[in-house]
């Protein structure tokens, strides 16, 4: 059994979701699906107890525009490692203020959006 769940419609957003996987904990689901604004999105959604004393569950929506996705699909798969290396790069990011904000004390949002543009792709 594989320890994360992918639900993705098109490979590309499910490799996409294998480049992050490992920054979550087992039983994290992929999910592809349109932002609320209908743009292209990734949907993180996992259970963490590193935010507290008891397991909360959160979600990361990763937005594409919709020009920077087509530049990514566009592209050959052995020159998306920029790409990759971006995304991972923000996830990272965000989750490190998560983390920051709850050594601090301050609430830690259970939803987070990370919006990517012209820097993805």
């Amino acid at each position: 059994m594989e320890a994360y769940q992918y639900e993705c419609a098109s490979a590309d957003f499910e490799e996409l979701a294998r480049v992050v996987s490992d920054l979550f904990p087992e039983q994290t689901r992929f999910v592809e699906r349109p932002a609320a604004d209908g743009t292209p999105a990734l949907s993180i959604q996992w259970v963490a107890m590193r935010f507290g004393s008891t397991a909360k569950r959160f979600e990361m929506e990763v937005r594409f525009a919709p020009p920077a996705l087509a530049r990514y699909r566009a592209t050959p798969p052995r020159a998306r490692g920029r790409s990759f290396a971006i995304l991972r790069a923000y996830v990272e990011a965000m989750l490190g203020s998560l983390e920051e904000q709850y050594a601090e004390g301050k609430a830690v949002p259970r939803e987070v959006t990370i919006e990517l543009a012209d820097e993805f792709a």
